[in-house]
Order: C-alpha cells, then structure tokens, then sequence
C-alpha cells in the first residue's frame, strides 16, 4: 500500500509503485470557491468535496485521492463578494487535461465527483465529449444532482431534519459538513434561514438564469441554525458509501458516455 492515498502526497518514484501495486483509479473532487451564506467560507464545496473523496478512497480497492479541483461554474453565485468562477468551456478544458495527464501516467479510471451543484452539468458534458475515455484511461462522472441531494436528505431524515432544512445550499446539512470537517471555519451564530421553499425545477432554472440572489438575498438554500458536526459526519458517511457504490457499478457495465455519467 503506498504511504498516503493523497497522489499529491506522494512523490513520483511511489507512484510509480503504487501503479504497478494495482493502484491505477484516481477519484477527484470537482468543487468551488464561492458565497455559502454569511457564516461559511468560500471554500465550503472544495472542502466537503476533499473530505468526501477522502472517505469515498478509503471504500475501494487500489485508488488513489487526486488534488481537489477548487474552481467550478459559480456564475449564478456572482451577485455575492468572494466567488470565483470558470467560464464552462474552460472548466470543461481543465477536466480533460486533468484526466489525459492521469491516463498519459498509466492510470486506467479516473473518478470525477462534483461538490459543487453548478459543475454537475459541465461535468456530464465533458464525459459524452470524449465519449467516456481519454488516452486509453475509462473517464466517468457522478452527475444525478437530484440523486444526490436525495442521499443527503435521506441521511438527515434520522434526525428530523427536513429537505427544505436539510437545503440545497448552505443549509443545515452543509453547515453540518463543515462543523464535522473544519469546524474553526463555521460561524455558527451567523447562520440564519434563507430560502425553505420547495427547491423544484422551477427554482432550480430561476437561479441559473438570473443567479441565487433571486431566490434568496442571504445565499442560503435551507435553515443553518442549529446544525451539528454530528449529522455532517452522518451526511458524509452515507454519500460516501453511496458514491463507492456507484462507481462500482459502473465499471461494471460497458463503456458508454451516458453509461458513465449516471
């Protein structure tokens, strides 16, 4: 076993023997610097995305953690200071090059899981771009956003915490994550509520056309006060089982570029 799953960890002699041990999947996290709400850093989704992939490599067999991708699709988060964001074609581009440098390596699965709402979609047309390959390496994403703010709400359930709570954004549940990752981070007693209402499709295209503060001038998506790092940790361990799953799953069927990206 090499000395870390941490591939930025190692240096290129280890892993040139952890590709030959058998260690050839990379798993990456796609996330984003960006307003979550008045009391969570901009790093909010590069956080839970480095943490995730963390918990989602310690589930299989010879993979490996890859360096966070810390910038994503945030145009709708533009309205609020501090977000930085990737024209789509651009952040598509670096996906690419990320996975041809792995492949070009010796690494045959490159995993992308995207922490960030605003990558899902970019994602999913990056893997029918290169029709699921690059260089001889398999490429697949996790693109379901409803499949995976579904396994968030039904981890919260448990503790009473509604989806509309739970929220898509900065809510509880994310506010959760950080307390459980890096909790010096959180400002609990700046959390508040912001929008509780039903987050349905409709809603869902009114923030990508005109951006997150039509919806709610705070940033939030959900209610942030009184979450706990307990439920984050919760939140954590239930999509990490469910993302190692997945890609289980998936390299099991054929190599198809819709096949791959749900």
């Amino acid at each position: 076993m090499p000395r870390s799953r941490k591939l930025e960890e190692l240096s290129w002699p280890e892993v040139r023997d952890a590709l030959a041990g058998g260690y050839t999947t990379v798993v990456v996290a796609a996330g984003s610097i960006e307003q979550h709400g008045p009391h969570l850093p901009l790093l909010t989704d590069t956080l839970i995305g480095t943490g995730l992939v963390e918990a989602v490599v310690a589930r299989l067999d010879g993979a490996l953690q890859g360096p966070t991708i810390p910038f994503g699709c945030s145009e709708h988060h533009m309205a609020f200071p501090g977000t930085l964001t990737l024209e789509k074609n651009l952040f598509k581009g670096l996906v690419k090059e990320y996975a041809r440098s792995l492949a070009r390596h010796g690494f045959r699965t490159i995993y992308l899981v995207p922490s960030h709402g605003g990558n899902f979609a970019p994602l999913e047309e990056a893997i029918a771009e290169i029709g699921g390959r690059i260089d001889g390496a398999r490429v697949v994403a996790f693109t379901d956003l409803p499949g995976f703010l579904e396994v968030i709400y039904a981890s919260q359930r448990p503790y009473g915490v509604t989806p509309a709570v739970a929220g898509a954004h900065a809510g509880n549940t994310e506010t959760a994550l950080v307390l459980a990752l890096r909790p010096e981070l959180a400002r609990p007693g700046r959390a508040e509520e912001g929008f509780v209402g039903d987050f349905d499709r409709e809603a869902q295209a009114l923030i990508f056309r005109e951006g997150l503060q039509a919806l709610t001038p705070n940033g939030i998506l959900g209610d942030a006060r009184g979450a706990d790092a307990a439920r984050g940790r919760a939140c954590l361990d239930a999509l990490a089982e469910y993302l190692a799953g997945w890609l289980r799953q998936a390299l099991a069927r054929p190599a198809t570029a819709a096949g791959d990206a749900r």
